[in-house]
């Protein structure tokens, strides 16, 4: 069903990029500025919008910080899984065009899997997202998209 990105009320430019990025990366997600949205208008409109799952991004010196987690229910929503603090992130080339599917591997994949509502791939294209202790990773075709490193 997908993840509804936003970040926090007035985002940097290094933490919109970060958004439009993951974005880009996880697949049938959709990235939008919050704006003035309160939490149960996000709730609504990733709802209205299909989506499992929300993701806040938040940030600290105009930099991405903090990642949390929104489970969307038919009628109501839940935080799930806990506060994941970033250190720092490093965005490299991402192609215009990435399968519509992600397989979750690394230490972390099954809270990272449920975290990001992600099953397991049907075909033999996806994106790999790698879920280690203190960091993750995106890629495709054994070439590295994104990496973020964790407290």
């Amino acid at each position: 069903m997908g993840v509804y990105i936003t970040t926090s009320k007035n985002p940097s430019p290094k933490t919109r990029t970060f958004g439009e990025a993951l974005s880009r990366l996880v697949p049938m997600s959709v990235n939008e500025r919050r704006g003035s949205k309160s939490i149960e208008q996000i709730f609504k409109r990733a709802k209205l919008l299909g989506k499992s799952r929300v993701l806040f991004v938040y940030e600290k010196n105009g930099i991405p910080s903090k990642l949390c987690f929104m489970k969307v229910m038919a009628h109501s929503w839940q935080w799930i899984g806990e506060e994941i603090s970033i250190t720092q992130f490093r965005l490299h080339r991402i192609p215009k065009e990435l399968p519509s599917e992600l397989i979750t591997k690394g230490d972390r994949r099954k809270e990272f899997g449920e975290l990001f509502d992600s099953c397991k791939p049907e075909g033999d294209e996806f994106v790999e997202f790698k879920c280690d202790r203190h960091k993750l990773s995106f890629s495709y075709e054994n070439k590295l998209l994104m990496e973020m490193e964790l407290v």
